[in-house]
């Protein structure tokens, strides 16, 4: 229906007024959907800044932690710096102690050394068997000239037992009765074996003496001495 039409039908003023109030009520319409968009687009603004807020403070709080990893890291690694400054100087200090013990055994006390001939460790673990441990006797050569030098080694075990002072030759202890603690070498020599303890003994020290021969002739005697320390267990 037409505006001609619905003039004649009604007439028109009341075509007039019903176009007015029509019209009035788009507008009504239209500006009540334009403040419920409004509304919620606010909403949303309101949200986002939230959100955004909340991504801040975390941004914050993120930056934080990282400023305090990195003071963290710096102070490890000055630390560690520090730490690895302190074991050159401590390898150092060793190098120059094996220089001068090398000097001292050679020249204040001849009896720790032969000729260059040095019994350098005696190492001893626990074994698997009660009482037995694995020891090892390591044998070097310091002269600059290295003929082979040739050898046998005397091993007595002193302690205590039933509270009273105690010797045991190692060869009488040794689970390999055969074997002879000998050597031969130009730089060095590991000499190893195992051994089974008497009851009741306890070791505090170990004496080696040997006899040193270089061309089938003797060239002297070495008398070294050594803690009994046990690696690898908690005895």
């Amino acid at each position: 229906m037409n505006f001609s039409q619905l003039k004649l039908k009604w007439g028109a003023f009341n075509s007039y007024i019903f176009i007015l109030i029509t019209s009035a009520g788009l507008i009504y319409l239209g500006f009540w959907m334009g403040n419920y968009v409004y509304s919620e687009q606010q909403k949303e603004i309101t949200s986002l800044k939230s959100s955004l807020n909340n991504v801040k403070v975390e941004n914050e709080r993120v930056n934080k932690q990282l400023n305090i990893l990195q003071v963290e890291f710096d102070v490890l690694n000055l630390a560690q710096q520090k730490y690895f400054t302190e074991i050159k100087q401590g390898i150092d200090r060793e190098s120059t102690l094996q220089k001068d013990l090398a000097f001292y055994q050679q020249v204040m006390a001849p009896e720790l050394t032969q000729q260059g001939f040095i019994i350098d460790a005696f190492n001893v673990e626990k074994s698997l068997s009660d009482r037995s441990y694995r020891f090892e006797i390591v044998l070097l050569q310091r002269d600059k000239i290295k003929n082979t030098l040739k050898g046998n080694l005397d091993i007595t075990l002193v302690g205590s037992e039933a509270g009273q002072s105690k010797q045991y030759s190692l060869h009488g202890l040794l689970v390999n009765p055969e074997q002879q603690m000998t050597f031969s070498f130009k730089y060095f020599q590991v000499v190893e074996g195992e051994l089974q303890l008497p009851e009741n003994f306890q070791v505090e020290k170990v004496l080696i003496q040997s006899e040193i021969f270089q061309f089938n002739r003797k060239k002297g005697e070495l008398l070294s001495s050594f803690d009994w320390l046990v690696t690898n267990t908690s005895e």
